[in-house]
């Protein structure tokens, strides 16, 4: 879906997408070992509850909000509620210290801010005196917090419920091209400032992403990076939403070996570390075999490189399994954002047939 007149921000992509394709399969999350499918009508009511409720606190145009999880669908709900509300949204990392936290919240002069649990909630009650404009918290999962009461805190289900989404409509509309959609603070600095996106700047950045990548309905992703990452939220989700590509979420970070085997995606956005662990995964495997299988695993992966009919030979006797066994058995697309590879990752990916391509932030 292009971004049409109508459609000038994510939002409104994911509205005008579940009245054209309502019934149609957006994003799955692995849940108690069952991938449990989302609807595009499903995702966009799901944003419009939070963006009601959003709404009817009085959050709008020059407001900021964040959220603090780790990649979920909820995550997804309130990052494009925030947006579609009119607001500026930020995505904290999951792993970020408090001081950091609460100087990207104080300086941005953060009015709500969506977290992911327990863990979450009490990092930011920590440092909650610190933001002064900090006035809600809302928690996604409540386990745990069953006789918590803070009347600056609620849940995700009850925010929904307070909410009044009749305006939801009005608010897309209203969206201008140069409003602000997104803050992002680069990684690893305690006093991050922030790079303020606006909506039409995400455009740009997703129809560049989308001639380079050549994303197709119907693709399947799996969504393996934080969404405070640019790779995953704006290469990844933002550049799937309007391509009609299937998100994936895993179970838990623990699970993303075999959430990858099992779903074994055609469109793979990682980072280099994650390149880094399936290599190592590969060689710990390879070295574990027995003698032979050893020698066929290094000769196959010097084939590859070498290209040629011995590379074709090489992937019919072993490394069409060593892709399957990965999860990348159907990869057609595979991407790095700003992370480097070394030169014996991309030799290694280039002997399995996988050409990794770099984007980068403009």
């Amino acid at each position: 879906m292009e971004l049409t007149a109508s459609a000038r921000s994510i939002p409104a992509i994911v509205h005008e997408s579940a009245a054209a394709r309502g019934g149609q399969i957006v994003l799955r999350k692995k849940d108690h070992g069952i991938w449990k499918a989302e609807s595009w009508a499903e995702l966009e009511a799901h944003v419009r509850g939070v963006g009601g409720g959003l709404l009817a606190a009085g959050f709008g145009r020059g407001d900021a909000a964040a959220v603090l999880s780790e990649t979920r669908p909820e995550a997804v709900y309130a990052d494009l509620a925030i947006q579609g509300a009119g607001g500026a949204s930020i995505m904290l990392h999951p792993d970020d210290e408090g001081s950091r936290a609460a100087h990207i919240l104080r300086t941005t002069g953060c009015r709500f801010i969506f977290v992911e649990d327990e863990e979450q909630l009490d990092k930011i009650l920590t440092i909650r005196d610190q933001c002064p404009a900090l006035a809600r918290i809302v928690i996604t999962d409540m386990k745990g917090l069953r006789d918590f009461n803070d009347n600056r805190c609620q849940s995700l289900a009850s925010f929904v419920a307070a909410g009044d989404p009749s305006g939801w409509e009005q608010s897309l509309a209203a969206i201008a091209p140069e409003n602000p959609a997104i803050m992002l603070f680069p990684a690893g600095a305690a006093a991050p400032m922030a790079r303020v996106m606006s909506h039409g700047d995400v455009a740009r950045m997703i129809t560049e992403a989308h001639g380079i990548l050549e994303l197709r309905a119907g693709d399947e992703r799996l969504a393996v990076l934080r969404m405070a990452d640019v790779t995953e939220r704006i290469f990844g989700l933002y550049a799937a939403l309007r391509a009609g590509v299937v998100s994936n979420y895993l179970e838990s970070p623990e699970t993303a070996t075999e959430n990858l085997q099992q779903l074994q995606p055609t469109v793979f956005g990682a980072d280099g570390e994650a390149w880094e662990r399936l290599h190592a995964r590969i060689t710990r495997a390879a070295d574990a075999a027995t003698s032979v299988q050893r020698t066929l695993y290094r000769w196959a992966v010097a084939a590859g490189s070498r290209g040629g009919a011995m590379a074709g030979l090489a992937n019919f006797l072993v490394l069409r399994a060593v892709r399957r066994e990965l999860g990348l058995a159907r990869v057609r697309l595979a991407y790095v954002g700003e992370t480097e590879l070394g030169p014996e990752l991309e030799t290694w990916a280039g002997a399995l047939g996988i050409a990794i391509r770099r984007l980068r932030e403009n």
